[in-house]
């Protein structure tokens, strides 16, 4: 496999992560929406003068979704919309380990080991 096919690889799984995460956070408001006041998918619609099949096709990520109406969407579950783009290098003093580095010896047997999305990993401690 080529590189620059590595690279698009790796740019469609952030795509994907991220229309994945949409859609979870969505769900999830529909649901605390639902127990809160009863709000569902055909009030949704009703709300953005649409039909219910739209509404589910977007939440369920049948089909594509526009930044508006991700904003349509959460303007109906009366939320706000709140975007952050993180880096993906750890911050300086952090406890993450980069895939190409060792742990360190000296790490009790009570260290958990976790492995992150990006391929980093981070290290936890209990308390005994």
């Amino acid at each position: 496999m080529t590189s620059s096919n590595l690279s698009s690889d790796k740019r469609r799984r952030t795509y994907v992560r991220l229309i994945g995460e949409i859609r979870h956070a969505l769900n999830q408001a529909l649901q605390e929406e639902h127990e809160r006041r009863d709000l569902t998918r055909t009030r949704i619609a009703e709300v953005l003068s649409t039909d219910k099949s739209f509404v589910t096709r977007k939440m369920n990520g049948t089909s594509n979704m526009t930044l508006e109406t991700l904003a349509d969407l959460a303007f109906a579950l009366d939320r706000v919309v709140k975007v952050q783009l993180l880096s993906r290098a750890p911050p300086l003093g952090s406890n993450y380990v980069t895939s190409g580095e060792k742990l360190k010896p000296e790490l009790s047997s009570s260290a958990g080991v976790k492995m992150l999305e990006n391929a980093s990993f981070q290290v936890t401690t209990s308390a005994t």
